[in-house]
């Protein structure tokens, strides 16, 4: 279950504008007016104008994010590329772990422009409204936009979480993909990299019509604007990996869960609780997930996700239900996804058929994965009730420690921003303040979840988020920095008391919106 929708205030709309009336101010027409003729799409942010804006941001200033990836988290977060009203963020906000699920959907206005589908028009048939309110689902023609509405699958939203950690090829790839992105782990065009996978954003849930006109529809991101995206998406999360082995966990269940995963073949494919494998490179599987998809999917007819590859095919080559009949393009594999992340970032899989982790976990003792090609390269998996409720508890505590380190890490800027900015920033500092204030409420909401698991973590996350309700909203800059001030010692606290050896390297990302 993911987080605070109860809690949060009206998601920051792109509006925050870095809350300096100077960074507010657009910059010259030169540098943001893109094309005027009739019928021509318009930019109304670019590489300059973010470049502008950051000069002046408060956290570039004081040396806690470089230009670059504040530039990056700018068209991140604000720039439609002359689209139809989308951003990254409308799928990969910052306040829901930079990804998008039933609750949160139901939580946006029907204005938002991730319901652009739903007004008629040229962008009918842009998504299937139901399933993405329904199941979080979003429609993509990942094997090409020949005939959009008949060849394409239905996949959830990855989130954007330590994302360096989690897109390196295996030894020896020299054809694109380069890098492993989406959930195929192909998911950008051109070269396959991550910064190219913006290109293929703008192509796919950017453009004003079916037709996909460039300049037209849309607007490509530069090559400046690219480097600078991937810049920021490279530092989103952690940039380390765990020892398993030296992890220990306060909690008896998640501590012989850890040594149950260590022991069994997750650790194979999720190396650490990471998305490797031990040689440090993220490999595709097909595990037969794809055979335990929501039953709406066959109900309505959906196509099949053939996963890997399948790209200018014009019939399918893949069986992706096991039945004899070709039913989809590619081969059946999918990108491994990171599990430290996992707990607060459900429902599961590419076509979020789990709801909780322990759901995820069990899915491995299936026929479905066990008669897979990734389940026949080793023996069987048979975890018993006890060790799925161990790794999910194992999981869940590693989630939280990552949340209250994501949540220090922000508070941690937050403090000389206040002292900086005094009221002049008081936007800025209020929402750095909620977005630490989500991860507290995540973390307690994963651990509340199971039955005495880490309480006096549980007790210090509290105390914490009462200080960070003020810090969020106090009018009084000297209140929200004693707030800050104090949140920060229980959130240090929360976190020893989960156990140690989970240090995380948090990237100047986590402190952008």
């Amino acid at each position: 279950m993911r987080s605070v929708h109860t809690m949060k205030s009206e998601r920051v709309a792109a509006g925050l504008c870095l809350l300096l009336l100077a960074a507010c101010s657009a910059a010259p027409e030169e540098e943001v007016q893109a094309s005027e003729e009739v019928g021509q799409a318009q930019q109304a942010l670019n590489f300059a104008s973010a470049s502008s804006i950051c000069s002046q941001d408060p956290r570039v200033v004081l040396g806690e994010v470089s230009q670059s990836v504040c530039v990056g988290a700018e068209l991140f977060f604000r720039d439609e590329f002359g689209g139809n009203g989308r951003s990254c963020a409308s799928c990969h906000p910052a306040d829901n772990n930079y990804t998008i699920d039933p609750e949160f959907i139901a939580s946006l206005p029907n204005s938002d422009p991730l319901f652009v589908a739903e007004q008629g028009g040229a962008l009918t048939g842009l998504e299937r409204p139901d399933l993405m309110r329904d199941f979080g689902l979003i429609l993509e023609n990942v094997d090409g936009a020949d005939d959009p509405t008949v060849k394409f699958t239905m996949r959830s939203v990855p989130h954007c979480l330590s994302l360096s950690r989690s897109i390196t090829p295996p030894v020896g790839t020299i054809a694109p993909p380069l890098e492993r992105t989406g959930w195929s782990g192909d998911g950008a065009p051109n070269q396959g990299r991550l910064k190219d996978f913006q290109t293929g954003a703008i192509f796919q849930h950017y453009t004003k019509s079916l037709d996909r006109v460039e300049n037209t529809d849309f607007i490509q991101a530069t090559e400046d604007e690219l480097t600078a995206i991937d810049d920021f998406l490279k530092t989103i999360g952690r940039s380390n990996e765990l020892d398993l082995a030296t992890v220990s966990l306060t909690d008896s269940g998640a501590n012989t869960g850890r040594t149950t995963f260590i022991g069994s073949r997750c650790n194979a494919c999720h190396r650490n609780a990471g998305a490797n494998v031990a040689s440090g490179v993220n490999n595709n599987f097909d595990t037969g997930v794809e055979r335990v998809r929501i039953a709406t999917l066959n109900t309505q007819g959906i196509p099949f996700d053939g996963g890997f590859g399948g790209g200018g095919l014009a019939s399918f080559n893949f069986d992706a239900n096991g039945d004899g009949t070709l039913d989809s393009f590619g081969n059946g594999q999918f990108n491994t996804p990171p599990l430290i992340e996992a707990a607060d970032t459900g429902p599961f899989f590419h076509t979020n058929a789990f709801e909780t982790i322990e759901d995820a976990v069990a899915f491995y003792n299936t026929p479905a994965f066990n008669n897979s090609p990734a389940g026949l390269a080793g023996a069987p998996i048979n975890l018993n009730a006890t060790e799925v409720a161990n790794i999910g508890r194992f999981l869940r505590v590693l989630n939280a420690s990552f949340n209250a380190q994501m949540a220090i890490a922000r508070v941690n800027a937050l403090i000389p921003v206040i002292v900086d900015g005094k009221n002049q920033t008081r936007d800025l500092q209020q929402e750095l303040a909620r977005l630490a204030l989500v991860e507290v409420q995540d973390a307690l909401d994963v651990l509340s979840a199971k039955s005495g698991l880490n309480t006096a973590a549980q007790a210090d996350l509290t105390s914490a988020k009462g200080f960070l309700q003020t810090a969020s909203t106090h009018p009084s800059f000297t209140q929200r920095q004693r707030a800050a001030e104090d949140a920060l010692p229980k959130l240090q606290s929360a976190n020893t008391g989960l156990g140690s050896g989970t240090s995380f390297s948090m990237g100047q990302g986590v402190l952008m919106f």
